[in-house]
């Protein structure tokens, strides 16, 4: 007999005269929900990390670099922490368009840049001005996130739908203990007021 700390491992599916249907079927519950997670769960999460590294790499698409100059200064940084990853803050800056007319726009640059220092924008085929598309790097990790998201969405499902399950099979079998109780006291001679 496989036991451990007192319990009985597999009770559920050997011979015994007090084992109930429910019993059968939350075993059977858990080991769906056991396969479910082992096999979704990854899939989810590879697939959609896939998909979000797809789609951050696709916002690059259509956009080419270009050179722009600072109109005005750009403001020191907004943070504190001096030489943070993320120094950038947003300023005014000219380039020309692939035709050869000039525009302005607001772009991230580095802060503390001077008016006339050169920093490099992203444009579309029609010259309009977006943010830097993500690196392969940056674009990796937005697939792991959602991939992780995704996978922690899919296991909570799983694991609630187990719960839930449970729940209605302990529902069930305390109904059912009542009435084999109400049945064996009917059976004694017994009545309730």
């Amino acid at each position: 007999m496989l036991k451990q700390s007192g319990r009985v491992w597999c009770w559920r599916w050997r011979r015994n005269p007090l084992k109930r249907r429910s019993d059968v079927a939350e075993a059977w519950i858990g080991v769906a929900t056991a396969v479910l997670l082992l096999l979704t769960v990854p899939a989810v999460g590879v697939a959609m990390a896939g998909v979000g590294e797809r789609s951050a790499l696709d916002q690059a698409q259509g956009l080419h670099r270009a050179a722009a100059r600072l109109v005005e200064d750009a403001p020191a940084p907004p943070s504190r922490f001096a030489g943070s990853a993320d120094d950038h803050v947003r300023a005014i800056v000219r380039w020309t368009t692939p035709e050869g007319s000039p525009r302005t726009g607001e772009a991230l640059v580095a802060s503390g840049s001077k008016a006339g220092a050169s920093t490099t924008v992203w444009l579309d085929d029609a010259g309009r001005l977006h943010p830097a598309p993500p690196t392969p790097a940056q674009a990796r990790s937005q697939g792991a996130a959602l991939g992780a998201a995704a996978g922690a969405g899919v296991c909570v499902l799983v694991v609630g739908g187990w719960w839930s399950g449970r729940v209605r099979l302990e529902v069930r079998r305390g109904t059912q203990w009542d009435r084999a109780w109400a049945e064996f006291d009917a059976h004694r001679g017994h009545r309730h007021a």
